[in-house]
């Protein structure tokens, strides 16, 4: 994913690194008015065996959570560093575990 970001780093809840600005990406999406930006690819883990992981992207244009694949790969697109946080909320019966991600440590590059 270097051709994204480089140097991503998480402390706690901070995520801090460096988003490249891409063109003509289709990782994130099929439309083309989402195709370009600044994007994290991430990785969630648990540990527990869990039956579900959502991710919502707090301040993001989808409006709801999404079920990550059972890989726990994902790529979101940041429009905001200081206003959008990403949720994961991971499930295993009536187990919730919930983390909640500062994104304000990230260094999105200009068009």
């Amino acid at each position: 994913m270097t051709d994204l970001q480089s140097d991503i780093k998480i402390d706690g809840s901070v995520i801090t690194g460096n988003l490249k600005y891409v063109t003509g990406y289709t990782g994130f999406s099929g439309d083309p008015a989402e195709q370009e930006g600044n994007y994290i690819a991430l990785h969630a883990e648990t540990d527990f065996d869990e039956d579900e992981i959502t991710l919502e992207v707090i301040n993001g244009t989808v409006g709801h959570p999404v079920t990550l694949d059972p890989d726990g790969l994902m790529i979101v697109r940041i429009s905001d560093k200081d206003t959008q946080k990403i949720r994961i909320v991971a499930t295993k019966g009536s187990r919730t575990r919930i983390k909640l991600y500062d994104l304000s440590g990230l260094k999105l590059a200009d068009a």
